[in-house]
């Protein structure tokens, strides 16, 4: 009888390293996952932000060294793959060749600095400020290169003599001069 202990040893040993690799297999199951991934949307390069700005100004200068054109915005979003930076809350001011100043504002707009254009989005306001004129318009593209700005959309002008309205504009910011398109209508006050 002394033997029986002998005997049980190589079943001990098997029984032993059995329970080792479950324990060992319970282990590596639960804790190798590590966390758990919770599935999303997928995400594209267009929905990565790659830069964020506030409260930025941008000015530009004519070939002798004038600023031109003075652009600031409350906040901006560059995303990965995409040049263009969205922005809000954005002010454009620009002076003609005699001094007298543009001012425009918009809730929303888009800079394309590989392209050199501005556009303003959502409630734009074009102002005159020494003439006293005044546009607004849903939106319109600022051609920076040529200090220009134009619009296919409705577009209201008031003066302190007369209410205009048309569909289009081609606004030169250097000379002021300012061409309505189309369904032009104008309103004199008495």
């Amino acid at each position: 009888m002394g033997n029986s202990g002998e005997d049980l040893r190589p079943m001990k040993l098997t029984f032993s390293s059995l329970l080792l690799m479950a324990i060992a297999t319970f282990f590596w199951m639960t804790l190798g996952r590590g966390d758990e991934v919770i599935p999303t949307a997928p995400l594209t390069t267009d929905s990565v932000p790659d830069s964020y700005v506030e409260r930025a100004e941008r000015w530009s200068y004519d070939p002798q060294g004038i600023r031109i054109q003075h652009l600031t915005m409350g906040s901006g979003t560059t995303y990965i793959n995409d040049p263009v930076t969205y922005a809000e809350d954005l002010t454009f001011l620009s002076p003609d060749k005699n001094g007298n100043r543009w001012h425009m504002t918009a809730a929303q707009g888009q800079l394309h600095p590989e392209i050199k254009e501005l556009l303003l989005l959502e409630g734009v306001e074009i102002n005159q400020l020494e003439r006293g004129a005044n546009m607004q318009t849903s939106h319109i593209r600022l051609l920076l290169n040529e200090n220009r700005a134009i619009t296919d959309a409705r577009v209201h002008m008031s003066t302190a003599n007369s209410t205009t309205t048309a569909t289009g504009l081609n606004l030169d910011l250097t000379s002021s001069q300012a061409t309505l398109r189309p369904e032009v209508e104008t309103r004199y006050a008495r």
